[in-house]
């Protein structure tokens, strides 16, 4: 029996080290990243803002999110289609951030229908570039229009054409998902120390 309670006590002693410790007050984390502040579209302040996610890669070649703080409104993936092909902000110049999504791409039209969406964009963008570069501006539209979860695929169009895509995990696809892109998934850190 004084072994058995020897036991417990040790392993209580052992969970509560594990634990986080508690400050006094609440402090702020800093990011690597940072939110961008700036207002890369000049889109009209009403000055309400909401986070976002969008990814950009990182120097080893995977994405990374990124949140970005944009005006609040109804049209969500046109924005985050918007923050793809906007500027990088300096603080992520500064992170060697990178995105291959091409300045010129210019957004035509959104249409949902429950989890699917498909996404339609001028001539004169995707469809230029090509090779890894593609795949890798694929990659960034896919995981930042699933982020949330609302969408858990997409159609690309070109002028209202649906194309065939080049996935580095599954050949060429039109319905395209996160899992297609899994080989430029953002690095897992298990925080383990040696």
């Amino acid at each position: 029996m004084k072994k058995v309670i020897c036991c417990i006590f040790l392993l209580c002693l052992i969970i509560s080290a594990c634990g986080v410790p508690e400050d006094s007050q609440p402090k702020a984390v800093d990011s690597p990243i940072g939110a961008q502040t700036e207002n890369p579209l000049d889109q009209p302040d009403t000055g309400e803002l909401r986070s976002e996610i969008i990814y950009l890669f990182s120097e080893n070649n995977s994405l990374l999110p990124v949140s970005r703080e944009i005006p609040t409104d109804e049209l969500r993936v046109t924005d985050l289609i918007n923050e793809l092909v906007a500027d990088l902000s300096e603080t992520e110049r500064d992170a060697s951030l990178s995105t291959a999504v091409p300045i010129g791409l210019s957004l035509s039209g959104v249409d949902q229908d429950e989890d699917v969406a498909t996404i339609n964009f001028s001539a004169g963008g995707l469809e230029v570039i090509e090779g890894e570069e593609l795949t890798k501006a694929l990659a960034q539209i896919v995981w930042t229009l699933t982020e949330t979860g609302t969408l858990d695929a997409i159609f690309i169009s070109i002028e209202g054409d649906i194309k065939t895509w080049p996935t580095p995990n599954g050949g060429d696809q039109q319905l395209l998902r996160r899992i297609q892109f899994m080989s430029y998934a953002p690095e897992v850190s298990l925080g383990i120390t040696q």
